[in-house]
């Protein structure tokens, strides 16, 4: 590999500062993109700009046609899950339930103010402010990713399935 290769060990490990919309969905396509079968998304109302984004429904589409395994948790405040925003986000979930979870946080964790998304226990983009679209993302960083999985578990656990995210039998 020569230095201008994108995707070396050290590239793949530094700590990326994000801001914007166009930088979150740079780096969540990208996640996407190299992720296996496992993504876990703690949304916030801010997320909805990039997360429904053209680029990254694709690439959740394209993870999902990858594997049969694919597992996507999505998990949001109450408020969020009805937000326009996130119609094509919304509109995935429903129509592939077999591989997307939407479950909303418990009232006593709706105000929490972090944001963030890991990929198969590898890579991660996180955002500490709610309202703000900043943060960081690495592409291999398996401890950070291994502690935002275990509080993104303990904060599914005590959500409960999104009643809205069902899909209608008629």
């Amino acid at each position: 590999m020569n230095e201008t290769e994108p995707h070396d060990a050290d590239d793949r490990r530094a700590l990326r500062q994000l801001q914007g919309q166009v930088e979150f969905v740079s780096m969540t396509a990208e996640l996407l993109t190299a992720a296996r079968s496992h993504v876990r998304i703690l949304a916030q109302a801010a997320d909805l700009g990039y997360l429904a984004h053209g680029e990254v429904i694709e690439a959740l589409r394209a993870l999902i046609r990858r594997s049969r395994r694919t597992r996507i948790e999505l998990l949001l405040p109450p408020e969020v899950a009805r937000d326009e925003r996130g119609r094509a986000l919304w509109d995935l979930a429903q129509r592939l339930t077999s591989f997307i979870s939407v479950h909303r946080l418990a009232d006593e964790d709706a105000q929490q103010p972090e944001a963030w998304l890991t990929a198969d226990g590898r890579g991660y983009l996180y955002r500490a402010q709610a309202e703000r679209l900043r943060g960081e993302g690495s592409l291999l960083a398996p401890a950070r990713v291994r502690d935002l999985d275990e509080r993104f578990a303990a904060l599914w656990q005590h959500g409960a399935p999104d009643p809205d995210m069902r899909r209608l039998h008629v």
